[in-house]
């Protein structure tokens, strides 16, 4: 169980325990009350009491029977009641401050329509009271206690329906916060994997291309060819441009038509040297990569693509939230397999950004690396340091469909 799920039940079970703290003190109080000033005998004044004191808690579960349960010993107790001297009436002081807490209550907690109700009847039992229990007629200063009810009663009630509706549109605030940056980050992961099929697009054109030429100059290269296989040689000719038709009509729409996209040839491992360059620019000092056992593999465009984009991204990560911090590059086929790190030291500056960014939105930098990875079948790893940096890493095969071939 969360701690957030924790705290939450605590701070319900503090509500439910201040309630019936309220409850009890209003019973305390309203009981004698009712039994020595309003001179009710025993059962009703004790009888009224609890009802009234336990319509309360009842309120705060179901509002609407507790408003329907406070409306009862409103009505009873001028009809049972003789009370002493100048004791308010219609209604006692306690009944009155637990009827103002009732709607209070059914004001936090249900729609405004139940508490308006409730407000609206307790001030219509109110006035009847005076006219219909009174012997001697209205009486001036029950009049008065019924005017001050109303008015104290219904500026609370409606202070309440404003808290519960600002409650509400926090809820919802917060719920729209949480939709929307869960739709920022899936369009954030769509355009990633748009701009990683667009290079692999480019790739994979770039190939079928090589066929369609070698196929289609084979005929003149190699003059003494037989016509079956001049033949073949036109069918895979004919095949790949089809392909190649259909692929650029269903790839066609990922690629960017801005002006100014770069249209040369997809980066690679020959470009780190370059990417380091830049980055070294920023401040952020880069060792020099550590490449080993790469010269001695094929190693495929795509696969050459993705760790160069996960160098790219890695220093990129570097340069936005560990500024001034030493990074290493390696890359080296170990196992049959292309294995990439990129490793930072510690920043002190990056941390205070940390710091004073916390709770804010998470990019989605290494969601992309990961992407990538498992596209061509590798993974990336990203973990701290133990000193307080950070590690890229990243185990790629050697080429797409995950073989190796060593060079002839």
């Amino acid at each position: 169980m969360s701690t957030i799920t924790l705290w939450g039940m605590k701070g319900l079970s503090w509500v439910w325990l201040g309630t019936a703290a309220v409850c009890i003190a209003l019973l305390a109080v309203g009981a004698p009350l009712n039994i020595n000033l309003y001179n009710m005998s025993l059962p009703f004044g004790l009888g009224l009491a609890i009802l009234h004191a336990g319509s309360l808690g009842l309120t705060a579960a179901r509002p609407t029977a507790g408003i329907l349960a406070s409306l009862a010993p409103l009505v009873i107790l001028p009809l049972v009641s003789a009370p002493v001297l100048l004791v308010p009436m219609p209604f006692s002081v306690v009944a009155m401050i637990t009827q103002v807490l009732v709607l209070c209550v059914a004001g936090l907690r249900a729609h405004w329509m139940v508490s308006a109700g409730g407000w609206l009847a307790s001030v219509v039992v109110g006035v009847l009271s005076n006219y219909l229990t009174m012997p001697e007629g209205p009486d001036d200063g029950a009049q008065n206690n019924v005017v001050i009810f109303a008015a104290v009663s219904g500026g609370l009630m409606v202070a309440s329906v404003v808290v519960q509706q600002w409650q509400h549109l926090r809820v919802e605030l917060a719920a729209e916060r949480t939709v929307s940056a869960e739709e920022q980050s899936r369009r954030r992961l769509a355009e990633e994997r748009t701009r990683i099929a667009r290079e692999l697009h480019d790739v994979v054109a770039h190939g079928m291309s090589v066929v369609v030429v070698q196929a289609t100059t084979a005929v003149y290269r190699h003059p003494g060819l037989s016509p079956e296989l001049k033949r073949e040689f036109d069918d895979i000719a004919a095949n790949s441009r089809r392909a190649m038709t259909e692929m650029r009509s269903m790839l066609g729409s990922l690629r960017n038509t801005a002006p100014g996209r770069e249209l040369g040839p997809q980066p690679g491992l020959a470009d780190l040297p370059e990417l380091i360059s830049s980055i070294r620019s920023t401040g952020v000092k880069v060792l020099e990569p550590k490449i080993s056992g790469v010269g001695d593999h094929d190693i495929g465009e795509v696969i050459a693509l993705t760790a160069y984009r996960i160098v790219q991204e890695a220093l990129s990560n570097v340069v936005r939230h560990a500024p001034g911090a030493t990074a290493e590059v390696a890359i080296g086929v170990t196992g049959g397999r292309l294995a990439v790190s990129i490793v930072n030291s510690r920043s002190d500056v990056g941390a205070v950004m940390a710091q004073l960014d916390r709770g804010g939105h998470v990019g989605q930098g290494l969601i992309g690396m990961r992407e990538r990875a498992s596209i061509v079948g590798g993974e990336v790893t990203c973990a701290p340091t133990r000193d307080g940096g950070f590690a890229v890493n990243a185990v790629l095969p050697l080429d797409a469909s995950g073989t190796t071939n060593r060079r002839v």
